[in-house]
């Protein structure tokens, strides 16, 4: 599956998690519920369709783990704050391999008429750059990204929605990764381009996402 299927399948569903947080600690098990609250005075929400094999746990302070084997579902989760920020400055590092689609990446919702927002650091098999929407290129952090705006009109939505992707060019390669994303100077990027995105203060959070693969994240936010 391409990207642009997993952002809309990702945003309604993870909009459910949202409605029913359980502030317990995950246990590590194969296909590990949907779930979100507070864990070490961070935040977390995972998210899987229950068609694949994914484990999400939750780890001392910042860190979180996600495994999978085999796993032909989608599945989004990772830990972060809330509520969400503007001027944001997260830092992240750690490990992450797979051998198909994964992708490591800062994630929050924003408002109308905008649906999702994310900075993609690193990805597998597929380039979402791919898709033909890159708008321009911006620079954040001493990277370049380049800028996707994806439009979605899904049945049930009186309006269509765009997500608003900023892709790091060249990728993070898989196995030891680290990085600082500063959400202001993406927004104003993301504004220079013509896209105007509010941020909703739901939460932020660096999400492991991946789908028709196998492999692993072991990730530490602050």
């Amino acid at each position: 599956m391409q990207l642009g299927s997993l952002l809309i399948a990702t945003i309604l569903s993870t909009s459910a998690t949202l409605a029913s947080p359980t502030g317990s600690k995950l246990v590590s098990r194969a296909s590990t519920p949907d779930s979100e609250g507070i864990d070490n005075g961070f935040y977390y929400n995972w998210w899987a369709d229950r068609q694949g094999n994914a484990t999400y746990t939750n780890r001392a302070g910042g860190s979180y783990s996600v495994d999978w084997t085999n796993s032909i579902g989608q599945f989004i989760g990772g830990k972060g704050w809330t509520p969400a920020s503007s001027t944001r400055v997260a830092s992240y590092e750690g490990t992450i391999e797979s051998n198909g689609n994964a992708y490591l990446q800062f994630y929050g919702f924003s408002k109308t008429p905008y649906g999702d927002y994310r900075v993609l650091e690193t990805y597998g098999t597929y380039n979402p750059t791919l898709s033909g929407r890159v708008k321009g290129q911006i620079t954040c952090d001493g990277a370049t990204y380049d800028v996707l705006d994806i439009v979605r009109n899904p049945q049930g939505f009186e309006l269509p929605y765009h997500q608003i992707h900023s892709v790091r060019n060249p990728k993070l390669v898989f196995g030891d990764v680290k990085g600082t994303i500063d959400v202001a100077c993406h927004l104003a990027g993301w504004a220079a381009l013509g896209f105007n995105v509010q941020i909703d203060p739901a939460f932020q959070i660096i999400a492991t996402e991946g789908y028709s693969s196998s492999g692993f994240s072991n990730i530490t936010v602050s």
